[in-house]
This record gives C-alpha cells, sequence and structure tokens, in this order.
C-alpha cells in the first residue's frame, strides 16, 4: 500500500522565494510597465500597494501535485502580506465534467464518474452554469460555486474544496488579461508587426525543444480563436491565449510571482526568452512547486501472489512430493521441467487462475498521482501542508 507524500519539490529553496516577489519592470507599447500593471489593477479590483501570487490552471479537480503550488502560494503570502490570485485558464476545452475514481472488487479498476454537464468540445468560459450531480464532495461544491459560467463555476468549487489547505484570496479569468487595454495593445503590436513577434517567438522555442512547443507558421500568431480553440487565421472571431501569450500577460502584467509546477516551470524558459527578444523587457520572476501524493490503496504485489500461489497452505504432503522430485531432478533437465509442470496442473486445479496482467495493472493504478485531490483524506493533504510548510 502506497499512502505517503513520497516528495515536495520547490526550485529554487523556499527560502528564497520572497527575495524573487517584484512585478516587472520597463516600457512597452509606448506605456510603464507600472501604468499598466495600476490600470489592471484597477480594472479587476486587485489590490494596488500588495504583493500578487499567481497561481495559474485550468478549471478543473486536479491532483496534489498542483494542490502543492496553492499552498506554498498561501505560505509566502503570510510571509511578504501578499495575496493569492487563481489565473483561471478559463478557454480550457476538456472533459472536467468528468472524474477517475478507483474501484477495488478483487483487483483495482479505474472508474470514470460524472460529476457535470461540461461539453467536452467547447471552451468552458463559452458554456452556461453546468447541472451537477454524482460523487461528492464535487457536486455540493459545484452546486453551491459561484460563477457566470462554466469556467468560474468550476473555479469558484475547487478554491471551497481547498479552503482547509489553502486560501485563494481572488479569482481571475485569463480572458481578462487579453482583454485589457495592456492586452489590446499587445495584440495590435502582434497584428502591424506579427514577423517580429512570430520570428522571436520561433526562436525561443527552436531554443527550448525540449518544452514541446510547436513554431509557428508564417502567418500564424501564438492565439486560438473561437469557442472551439482554432489556430490564428486573422479570422473575425474573438482571440484567446496559447500557453506562452498567456504566462507572457500573467508575468508582465498581473503578478509579482508566478508559481508554477514543474511542466509550466520548464516551458516558460521559453516565454521568457521570447518576451525579452519581442518586447525587451524582463517579467516577473517565476519559481515551482510540486508534490507526489498516492490514495492509500491496498493491493498485491505480482511477486507477492506468485510466491503466495506457489506456497499453498492446501494439501502440503502433495506439495512437498513435487518439490522433492524437482529438487532431486538435474537443474536443467528434461524431468525438472516435467516435474515443474506437473506442479502447476496440480496448483492450477485447487487454485484460481494467476493473472498476471491484473496483478501489474494493481500495481500501476496504485502507483497513479493524479487522482482528483478532494479524493485524497484531510490527514494527508494536512500532511501535504505541514511538510510544504516546513522547507
Amino acid at each position: 500500500m502506497l499512502t505517503a507524500c513520497e516528495a515536495v519539490a520547490v526550485e529554487p529553496e523556499f527560502s528564497e522565494w520572497k527575495t524573487l516577489v517584484a512585478p516587472s519592470k520597463g516600457e512597452v507599447f509606448g506605456k510603464n510597465i507600472s501604468a499598466w500593471q495600476h490600470e489592471f489593477r484597477l480594472a479587476n479590483k486587485l489590490p494596488l500597494d500588495t504583493p500578487l501570487l499567481m497561481v495559474g490552471h485550468q478549471p478543473t479537480f486536479f491532483h496534489p501535485g498542483i494542490l502543492a503550488k496553492f499552498i506554498a502560494a498561501a505560505r509566502l503570502a503570510k510571509q511578504v502580506d501578499g495575496v493569492v490570485v487563481f489565473l483561471v485558464v478559463d478557454h480550457h476545452i476538456g472533459s472536467a465534467g468528468t472524474i477517475e475514481t478507483c474501484k477495488d472488487s478483487g483487483h483495482l479498476s479505474i472508474q470514470r464518474e460524472d460529476i457535470a454537464d461540461v461539453d467536452a468540445s467547447i471552451a468552458m468560459q463559452d458554456q452556461p452554469r453546468v447541472h451537477t450531480y454524482g460523487i461528492e464532495p464535487f457536486a455540493s461544491a459545484l452546486a453551491k460555486a459561484q460563477g457566470e459560467n462554466a469556467a468560474m463555476q468550476f473555479a469558484s468549487a475547487i478554491v471551497a474544496c481547498m479552503k482547509p489547505y489553502a486560501t485563494v484570496d481572488f479569482v481571475l479569468p485569463g480572458s481578462a488579461l487579453l482583454a485589457s487595454s495592456f492586452g489590446k495593445a499587445m495584440l495590435e503590436d502582434m497584428f502591424t508587426h506579427s514577423d517580429a513577434c512570430i520570428h522571436a517567438y520561433n526562436a525561443a522555442v527552436e531554443h527550448y525543444p525540449e518544452a514541446g512547443i510547436s513554431v509557428l507558421g508564417e502567418t500564424e500568431l501564438p492565439l486560438w480563436q473561437g469557442a472551439s480553440n482554432e489556430k490564428f487565421n486573422m479570422g473575425d472571431e474573438e482571440n484567446r491565449p496559447r500557453a506562452l501569450t498567456l504566462t507572457l500577460l500573467a508575468r508582465l502584467l498581473s503578478c509579482d510571482l508566478f508559481i508554477h509546477g514543474s511542466g509550466g516551470y520548464a516551458y516558460d524558459n521559453c516565454m521568457e526568452m521570447w518576451c525579452r527578444e519581442w518586447l525587451r523587457v524582463e517579467p516577473s520572476s517565476k519559481v515551482m512547486a510540486s508534490a507526489t501524493l498516492r490514495l492509500p490503496l491496498h493491493f498485491q504485489s505480482w511477486a507477492e501472489a506468485r510466491r503466495e500461489y506457489f506456497s499453498p497452505q492446501l494439501d502440503s504432503e502433495t506439495k512437498e512430493k513435487y518439490l522433492r522430485a524437482i529438487e532431486e531432478s538435474p537443474y536443467g533437465s528434461p524431468q525438472r521441467k516435467v516435474h515443474f509442470q506437473e506442479m502447476r496442473r496440480w496448483l492450477d486445479s485447487i487454485q484460481e487462475f494467476l493473472d498476471k496482467d491484473a496483478y501489474m495493472e494493481d500495481a500501476r493504478i496504485a502507483a497513479k498521482r493524479e487522482w482528483a485531490f478532494p479524493l485524497y483524506s484531510t490527514e494527508q493533504l494536512h500532511n501535504l501542508v505541514s511538510e510544504i510548510n516546513t522547507l
């Protein structure tokens, strides 16, 4: 059984985080960045003179490794008198209305449970509030959640479920970044000087191939368009930011420190290079927090099952007879193989078939770390908080 929080990772050391809390500085699009930031905070009712610590994610019930980012951000907020902002990727498309649970019926199996009617082909910001049902605490959290669309309803429910472990002070839809005066100025520059934007973007992508980000086509900008997140094609549909565009906006405009997971922390190196080459400014700093936590699932390993299978408690006299015959036969001889096969046939006659694939699947499921965090026990999640608070 795997139960412990096996790994909490931060980068750099947590003691260094508070020294990195500072807004981006410089001038871009003919205006000082501090003026853009002040304007954005006013428009979105964010505190003007308080450090904003931002954590971004899709509006889905994420695993404890993501929760670790919020826990670390909440800890830092207390140290620097800051606030935690949940940046919601509200143009997310996917199966947010379904979660995976584990069923134990002799062997472990993954079950998919519907918790809300979400259309997996349309951006969540373009869907109305959803009908909720299914298992707790998801159903109750979603039913009580605020939010004018499916994305913000889910974000509100997630924040409520996180409350015992991490405080979130503000919830900000990602669409607010591109809709801001800064976002509009950035779009205008992208459209007017697209070659410079695309060239800098592709140079950064090619410099960091490990990020796994695709280069842009000759007339393709780093934006999605429309409710289905189609590639940019200069059409009239509403623009939505791709990953690097979103973090560029966030780290230039709306936060003093961005807390990533391990994946985002790596790919945002690409964004930083793009930002420097294209806009000639440095974004605010980034840090990383993550954790690995398993559900307390009981399972028997293949080695244990095999050992038990070949050591039955039934008819020990017969078992000893076969074992003695095998032991007395020369190693590798045909006789030894015959005796072994005879013992196998006898074991199969008194025991159920030993399905190796089923035991290997048990181990795979038990090792899984991506379960939605409300499925974990409060004790496990409080232990995660304790581990992060002692870094």
